[in-house]
């Protein structure tokens, strides 16, 4: 890709269970799609060129898979940054954490001087930001691990280097198999450190992690609607007290074992002494002496009617013991562990969990980044709101008599309408990219940092104070609408009442547009 200074380089990263074959496209994240054409021609009403780089990942609810989108996509930046004159990231649902994980990997925010920061701006859309923690055991089990791949990095040139001089001052005949052996050790031993390192390196960034984004300098510009679907429901999972095993249930379930127990203890009990009579093994209970001489079968006929006799108070020691013992001892000491087990479980699976991290805490708002939230309301708010409402109806009546026909095929019906609802306009999730206003407000940000860019020098340079400079341009007020004409001194808007900011600005050259 050749280098072009004058264009700036905008990534657009899609969320969970969407993605293409391609860059091209109707999707909103694909160049040519109605969205990435508006924020083109908005972006050039300011003077600004722009060039669309979709990045594609595999879109799966995984953790594991966000974690490698992340690491494909800071790979990107890097070989992007210098060959366009910024770089500015838009990320849908998932794809903000794809994007929030690439700037931790990159430092973003973390850096001495704004000029080596890898991109310029992150934008979400929708996003469910998870917090990404690590528990204390792997915490120092990583500790441990990087000083032993480090000590291994190494021992292991210098163990090569020392064997090898010795196999050279060796004897002639015998340096042949030595030299063999010192190759296999190259072999195998080195491929194993790098991959050691490797792991150490993932390891440690994780525990590097930053935390509550106190310490970064940079802010991600997080647009969302306050009926979100993705971002409510897996706060309500993570709120909703999951009780696979209410208060009295192990005891409760106790109950059909204990009573089995108890049967199985009656015939074994039972059974016991006639079949070790009849296989020669002894009288269990001594009967034999009362037995009728000569007539075996009437030993065993006897022990067994003797068996039956006790089987109730057999039954009832054995049924007490497993239920207070057994099911008592369940109900007490294991039933909270259980609970929050598959409660673990169960959040897990809602939040794509396949790793070792623990996802929790689900915000709209990055927990390693400072965050300027951009709810949706007004007219853009209630127009997705109404849209949503409708599809749903339709999607409904669709679906309705396939889903409830008498000997219908219900299961593939409720396949193709869960199938519709994560893709049609059902959602409010994924409808943002519908609406001109967020288009309008996701290229007057990056316009406000584009501005801000060119304008920087001027504000640090020792001899700014000596030669006039044009001044940078004004930030927009919130009072400013979204979609409201450009101009020198302000950024393309959506209707003053299509966007609220939950937070205000901290810095009046990086508000973006209200």
């Amino acid at each position: 890709m050749p280098k072009n200074s004058d264009t700036i380089a905008v990534i657009t990263v899609h969320g969970t269970g969407d993605t293409a074959k391609g860059p091209d496209g109707e999707k909103w994240f694909q160049r040519g799609s109605a969205f990435t054409e508006r924020v083109k021609r908005d972006l050039a009403a300011e003077g600004v060129e722009a060039e669309v780089v979709p990045h594609l990942w595999s879109g799966a609810n995984s953790a594991s898979e966000r974690e490698r989108g992340a690491n494909t996509l800071a790979a990107l930046i890097r070989r992007l940054r210098g060959r366009y004159g910024g770089i500015h990231i838009i990320g849908h649902s998932h794809g903000g954490n794809v994007a929030n994980d690439a700037a931790v990997l990159l430092k973003w925010g973390l850096r001495r001087h704004e000029k080596h920061e890898r991109f310029d701006s992150l934008i979400t859309v929708g996003t469910p930001f998870f917090d990404v923690r690590t528990g204390w055991v792997q915490m120092l089990a990583g500790v441990l691990f990087l000083v032993i791949a480090w000590a291994s990095a190494i021992a292991f040139p210098i163990t090569a280097l020392a064997w090898l001089f010795e196999i050279m001052q060796g004897d002639e005949q015998a340096r042949a198999g030595a030299l063999t052996l010192w190759m296999a050790y190259l072999a195998v031993i080195g491929p194993s450190v790098l991959f050691m390192l490797g792991l150490s390196r993932q390891g440690i960034r994780r525990i590097l992690r930053p935390r509550g984004g106190t310490r970064t300098s940079t802010q991600i510009f997080s647009l969302w609607h306050e009926n979100d679907e993705a971002i409510s429901f897996l706060q309500r999972v993570e709120e909703l007290p999951i009780e696979a095993f209410p208060r009295g249930s192990l005891f409760r379930g106790s109950r059909a074992a204990a009573i089995s127990l108890g049967v199985l203890a009656v015939i074994a009990v039972a059974l016991a002494n006639p079949i070790a009579y009849a296989l020669h093994w002894g009288d269990f209970f001594n009967f034999e002496s009362s037995a009728v001489q000569g007539e075996p079968i009437s030993n065993v006929i006897v022990l067994t009617v003797v068996g039956l006799l006790v089987a109730p108070a057999i039954f009832i020691g054995f049924y007490i013991v497993y239920r207070l013992f057994i099911g008592g001892v369940q109900e007490v000491g294991a039933r909270g562990s259980m609970n929050r087990f598959v409660g673990g479980v169960l959040r897990g699976i809602a939040y794509g969990r396949d790793g070792d991290q623990i996802l929790c805490n689900v915000a709209p708002r990055s927990h390693t980044h400072e965050t300027q939230e951009h709810k949706l309301t007004g007219e853009c708010a209630v127009r997705m709101q109404a849209g949503a409402h409708d599809a749903a109806g339709k999607l409904i009546d669709k679906y309705r008599w396939a889903l409830f026909s008498v000997g219908g095929d219900s299961s593939a019906s409720l396949t193709s309408l869960t199938s519709d609802a994560m893709t049609w306009d059902s959602l409010i999730h994924t409808t943002y990219f519908d609406q001109p206003e967020v288009a309008d407000a996701v290229a007057g940000y990056i316009v406000a940092k584009v501005k801000r860019r060119e304008f920087a020098p001027a504000s640090v340079a020792p001899a700014a104070a000596a030669s006039p400079q044009a001044p940078p341009p004004t930030a927009p007020s919130p009072e400013t609408p979204l979609g409201a004409p450009a101009g020198a001194a302000s950024v393309p808007e959506a209707p003053a009442d299509s966007v609220a900011s939950d937070a205000p600005p901290t810095q009046a050259d990086e508000a973006p547009p209200h």
